[in-house]
């Protein structure tokens, strides 16, 4: 029989968290789940947890990838291979409540929304540092603040807190916090492989924007912060920084401008006042990116090259971003110059 809701795991060397990981999935009070393990080509002990586990509880289905697919890859992937009617992302090193599904379900049912969110708390390996756990619990409130009104947004709310100042940011949470029916991934297509670090927001955004959403204020999930996750790899390194600070969002930022489903949030910005031209921001955005990277490989000593090395990555994804319009570039030059003559005025 289908079951109702597909708990999907995707894996890479997530041995010592995922037994942890299971015993909460395991623990839920919904009992019409699955429960599959994708396994992206681990080098560590991940697969046999997994299998041990498998062999101990009929729920668990447990699937070894042939070739590395990547994080995003592997989480498309893992959405082919599931069965359930909804789908619960749970990472491997982050945990849930035993009420967490049947809450969610219940919510997604009497609401009649494909996306459903929760809040989540943190769990912080020792040595984490504190402006990180900072940085986590800020985003944390910011989201609580963004609910605070209502729990249940229309499209037309979404794009609303979407275009907010055009911050990019991750207003529903990690996926361990969101349950999404099966149906979004016919609609709306799959996770965008392009993006690093925002893969799971864009998702989102591009299924509320046309959809709406609803938020539980509960902390019904926790993710873990620690050094060997994904988004504390990226955060060691310049270029990492600059992927996830300027390149992801500007790379969402293109599709708010030019993908066809988000053609009502394009709608709304046109709305505000003053209207907010996307397009015309993009290429702001994209100059001030490319300028970035040749600052880096051109004016440093030693140079580096490794901004620019992210920023033909994100062209090669984006062919758009290699021919930015020579009237931006003059427009900037000429915004350049006049901050130079009035900063000598003020000088004088």
């Amino acid at each position: 029989m289908t079951p109702t809701v597909s708990v999907c795991i995707p894996t890479y060397n997530g041995a010592p968290y995922l037994t942890a990981c299971l015993d909460s999935v395991l623990a839920q009070t919904s009992s019409d789940i699955e429960v599959l393990i994708v396994d992206d080509c681990s080098t560590d002990d991940t697969l046999r947890i997994a299998n041990d586990l498998a062999r101990r509880d009929s729920r668990i289905r447990v699937c070894a990838n042939r070739h590395n697919l990547g994080l995003v890859g592997n989480w498309n992937h893992s959405v082919t291979l599931a069965h359930g009617e909804w789908i619960k992302f749970v990472f491997q090193d982050d945990l849930i409540l035993p009420e967490c599904i049947a809450c969610m379900y219940t919510v997604a049912r009497d609401t009649d929304v494909p996306i459903v969110s929760c809040a989540r708390d943190f769990l912080f390996e020792a040595g984490t540092p504190t402006e990180l756990q900072g940085e986590y619990l800020r985003h944390k409130a910011r989201i609580h603040a963004a609910f605070a009104q209502s729990t249940q947004w229309s499209a037309r709310d979404f794009c609303e807190a979407a275009l907010k100042s055009l911050t990019i940011w991750n207003i529903l949470g990690e996926p361990s916090a969101i349950l999404l029916h099966r149906s979004v991934f016919e609609r709306f297509g799959w996770f965008n492989p392009q993006l690093r670090m925002l893969s799971d927001f864009e998702f989102w955004a591009r299924i509320a924007s046309n959809t709406g959403t609803v938020h539980i204020p509960e902390a019904l999930a926790t993710f873990r912060v620690h050094e060997l996750s994904t988004s504390g790899y990226h955060r060691e390194t310049e270029a990492g920084q600059y992927r996830f600070a300027v390149l992801d969002p500007l790379l969402i930022l293109h599709d708010y401008a030019f993908h066809p489903l988000f053609a009502e949030l394009r709608a709304v910005a046109n709305t505000r006042h003053p209207p907010i031209d996307l397009i015309d921001e993009f290429w702001k955005r994209a100059l001030g990116a490319l300028w970035h990277a040749n600052r880096a490989a051109r004016k440093r000593v030693p140079r580096d090259t490794s901004l620019m090395e992210e920023w033909q990555v994100a062209v090669r994804g984006c062919p758009r971003l290699a021919s930015i319009p020579f009237s931006v570039k003059l427009r900037s030059k000429w915004r350049t110059l006049r901050r130079t003559m009035t900063s000598s005025r003020k000088r004088q």
